[in-house]
């Protein structure tokens, strides 16, 4: 059962967090099956950095069917529904990896520009959920968040010129220089207020966050790997009105609009 006071928490401060809601053995496995993925470099799926590491496996499930019992997993349903008020589908789902001493920055952003401007979905009646594959510290570069800034809807974002002066490709909203991010007055405005939170934790520490908050991350250059799988379900009654399918792919916005169904 999902505790109420958890939701109203969720609710005003923009994420949860939720501890041991999944089994070290479990973990183990998905963390032991990440190297496979060095076996798909060439597939549109597996995004990498420019040196060449693995930065994120949208739709891992394509590759290495471990991965579905995840996004299934009852407990995160539950969740999820409670959060949005009713059924749900698979929206997103990737596994985001920072390699020791190479994974990069992601700057200050929210997710639902993104979802909103590119595929067509017109509220942020969406939860996504992120789930540490590993032990993860500080000096790991991970997420960061400001509380309560999801409350500013869609908000004011940075000016980059360069981008008015090519054509958006689908890499823009992949790689550390996003083509919607965040204002920096405001950021700095919202960090004052709310601060800034850094979602560290031990492997399994599962973190429920509002597609409108700010988040961020630096660059991980500790000699351990951060590892994270992000899974982002939408409602049912909230499918994209219109998508533009020639820069968002399948594999990273879902068409597949039918209520999921859980894995207990």
């Amino acid at each position: 059962m999902v505790d109420t006071l958890k939701i109203d928490f969720y609710r005003e401060n923009g994420y949860l967090i939720v501890n041991e809601l999944f089994e070290e053995k479990f973990l183990k496995k998905l963390e032991n099956k990440l190297e496979l993925f060095n076996n798909h470099l060439s597939e549109p799926n597996v995004i990498c950095e420019k040196n060449g590491e693995i930065r994120s496996i949208f739709s891992p499930q394509l590759q290495e069917k471990s991965f579905e019992k995840l996004y299934r997993d009852d407990r995160l349903i539950k969740y999820a529904e409670k959060i949005i008020g009713g059924e749900i589908y698979l929206y997103q789902y990737k596994l985001n990896l920072k390699k020791a001493f190479a994974g990069n920055y992601w700057e200050w952003h929210q997710d639902f520009p993104y979802w909103n401007l590119d595929d067509g979905v017109q509220k942020p009646q969406m939860v996504s959920i992120m789930i540490l594959l590993n032990d993860t510290e500080s000096y790991q570069g991970p997420l960061l968040i400001i509380p309560k800034s999801h409350k500013n809807g869609i908000a004011k974002m940075q000016k980059k010129e360069h981008f008015l002066k090519k054509r958006i490709e689908l890499m823009d909203a992949l790689n550390s220089d996003l083509k919607y991010t965040i204002d920096k007055d405001l950021v700095k405005k919202e960090a004052l207020k709310n601060d800034i939170i850094s979602l560290s934790g031990k492997k399994g520490t599962t973190f429920f966050f509002h597609p409108n908050i700010f988040h961020a991350s630096n660059s991980n250059v500790s000699p351990f790997n951060r590892s994270t799988a992000i899974i982002t379900y939408n409602s049912i009654l909230n499918v994209p009105e219109s998508a533009n399918t020639s820069i968002r792919p399948d594999y990273i916005c879902s068409r597949d609009f039918q209520a999921i169904k859980s894995i207990s």
